[in-house]
């Protein structure tokens, strides 16, 4: 029986005043790294497609499964409404108060699993640790979905330990309500929740009858949680679209037939790139700590250690062995484990290495997080982030600008804005900033050439109409455009062009 009584009590004994402030300051220093200039990081054109969709179904209650028509699962979509209702003006920020949320969450699950697994000492540093990880502080500050995988990922690892420690039904359905809300966030969810059927390791009864016993009730509880997940999961199927998932899966991990035609097609070029994403992004010197922490957790508690190092190998082989596409940010999970096994090695320290350990450390994280938050043409992610976030044809620079310089005209008479790309480029892109009321009309063509430019003449006189590429960098001398201005980005690798129409 739940008893809020009990709850008091147990923070009255566990926590002190000091904590308290701790645990403030903590909450403050997440908020504080995570809200500041939140809105003026460049759109990255991923999070222009997320908050249409966010827009569309705020709207429609029709399109409340619109991600899905991209095999995309409405988690994050569901997510973002409240934060477009209370920021109408402003969806960049309301799409990405959403990750702050999820990183949120994110850092109350590292907390508590820490607690839980060593002591308080622990869990403070640990959650220290991850407020200020590269890896986190980035992409709990973009509208994807990312951060909030990261965040079910920590609880379900939490929750598979819980419930074989515990063997509690009410655990296991918090278990199932909480991975099958993953599970609406992102397919590779699943891959979590298999891995939680390893939890038994951490049995150490010595009695074979009552292990096996305890992994028996084990799996009862596990299959109630996993039953409930996916019940859970399957609300998708009210939508016509649910079925564009599994294809879209198929975009990124192979098939098992084209697997077993060629099983390491991609392995070797994906263990390369596997770690070195997740290192650079998590700030280099983090990994040296968290081997540290595995080596000395091992020695002290080796079933633990082996069960956690389970959720890094398996997923890495099965990732190395079947993924098409990999992104760092597909990787973030990696980053927790990391903090885990830091946090426990700066918790159990020689004291004569604590300073220099934590120097070392602050050094690399306050460099990677001061080009975050303030210099972000200067970010050290590697060259396929710093491609899609900073320099490349993604980045949505000047976005924000073309809309504005759009609405001040509109104050004379309608606009129309003709964008190189509708589905995931810049016309997703400018939409975004647009805002309730304006007298703005964006209209996406791909490829956007001459055909559509002769076409739109006609509402020239009445309206005005304005020409954007993001991607074309060579525009012929006959075509009816008038520069107006280039918005160039770090690196001079592309540039978004805004022209105005004419006759």
């Amino acid at each position: 029986m739940f008893d809020i009584f009990a709850v008091v009590t147990w923070l009255k004994k566990n926590i002190n005043w000091k904590d308290w402030l701790i645990i403030f300051l903590l909450i403050f220093i997440y908020f504080l790294t995570r809200l500041n200039n939140l809105d003026r990081f460049p759109i990255f054109s991923d999070e222009g497609i997320y908050i249409h969709w966010a827009k569309v179904a705020w709207h429609d209650a029709t399109w409340r499964f619109i991600s899905l028509t991209d095999g995309k699962q409405p988690l994050q979509t569901w997510g973002t409404i409240p934060f477009l209702k209370l920021f109408p003006n402003n969806a960049l920020l309301a799409g990405r108060l959403f990750s702050v949320a999820t990183g949120f969450a994110g850092l109350g699950g590292m907390f508590s699993l820490l607690y839980y697994l060593f002591n308080k000492r622990t869990a403070l540093i640990g959650s220290f640790i991850y407020v200020f990880t590269p890896y986190f502080l980035f992409y709990d500050r973009l509208a994807l979905v990312d951060s909030g995988v990261n965040a079910g990922f920590i609880w379900i690892l939490f929750f598979s330990i819980l419930l074989v420690k515990s063997q509690r039904l009410d655990v296991a359905l918090m278990f199932g309500l909480i991975t099958g809300f993953s599970l609406l966030a992102k397919s590779s969810v699943r891959i979590f929740l298999a891995l939680s059927a390893l939890s038994p390791i951490l049995l150490h009864e010595k009695n074979i009858k009552l292990v096996f016993s305890k992994i028996i009730n084990y799996y009862f509880l596990f299959i109630i949680s996993s039953v409930l997940a996916f019940i859970i999961y399957n609300v998708q199927r009210l939508s016509p679209f649910f079925h564009y998932v599994a294809q879209k899966n198929m975009t990124f991990i192979m098939t098992f037939d084209e697997f077993f035609k060629d099983p390491f097609a991609n392995f070797f070029h994906n263990i390369q790139i596997i770690p070195e994403y997740v290192i650079n992004e998590s700030g280099f010197v983090l990994v040296i700590f968290a081997i540290l922490g595995l080596w000395k957790l091992f020695k002290k508690d080796s079933k633990l250690s082996l069960y956690l190092t389970s959720w890094i190998l398996i997923p890495f082989l099965a990732i190395a062995l079947f993924s098409k596409v990999i992104f760092p940010r597909y990787l973030i999970f990696f980053g927790s484990l990391l903090v885990i096994f830091a946090s426990y090695f700066f918790s159990d320290i020689n004291k004569r290495f604590l300073t220099i350990s934590y120097l070392l450390l602050t050094t690399f994280l306050i460099y990677y997080n001061y080009t975050i938050l303030f210099n972000y043409s200067k970010i050290p992610f590697p060259e396929i982030d710093r491609g899609q976030y900073v320099e490349g044809a993604t980045v949505g620079i000047g976005a924000r600008e073309i809309v504005d310089f759009a609405r001040e005209k509109s104050k004379i008479k309608e606009v129309i804005l003709l964008a190189e790309g509708n589905f995931g480029l810049i016309g997703d892109v400018l939409d975004v900033f647009t805002k309730p009321g304006d007298k703005i009309f964006i209209k996406g063509y791909w490829p956007l050439d001459e055909k559509g430019l002769l076409e739109n003449q006609k509402e020239l006189g009445k309206k005005y109409v304005y020409v954007v590429f993001a991607q074309k960098k060579d525009f012929p001398s006959e075509w009816p455009l008038k520069f107006i201005r280039r918005y160039d980005k770090p690196g001079n690798k592309s540039s978004i062009f805004l022209f105005e129409l004419t006759h």
